[in-house]
């Protein structure tokens, strides 16, 4: 029997939040426009670009054509996001110097 499925990959949801707020700045958009493109609420933009909700894949395709963007392009963000972070052991923070 396969191991179950983690629901919920901080990781990946950092990744996407960032790949997100870089496109959506990008694009010259503030998060008002790209919600009303999105046909989504500003709250969720915000929340998806702060990492505290998990996309759908709704909302994958709401917010690529809100960008104007294929998903497969916002798709590949997140990638670049991940194997950026992938050996950063503090979850992609910087290091703060101790006094």
């Amino acid at each position: 029997m396969a191991p179950a499925m983690d629901r919920s990959n901080e990781p990946l949801v950092i990744a996407f939040a960032a790949a997100l707020r870089e496109a959506r700045l990008r694009a010259g958009m503030t998060q008002e426009e790209l919600a009303e493109r999105a046909d989504v609420s500003v709250r969720f933009i915000s929340l998806l670009e702060n990492g505290r909700r998990q996309p759908s894949l709704s909302a994958l395709a709401a917010v690529s054509a809100g960008l104007n963007i294929p998903m497969s392009m916002m798709l590949a963000a997140v990638e670049g996001h991940l194997m950026t972070n992938q050996g950063n052991t503090d979850g992609g923070k910087e290091a703060t110097p101790e006094a």
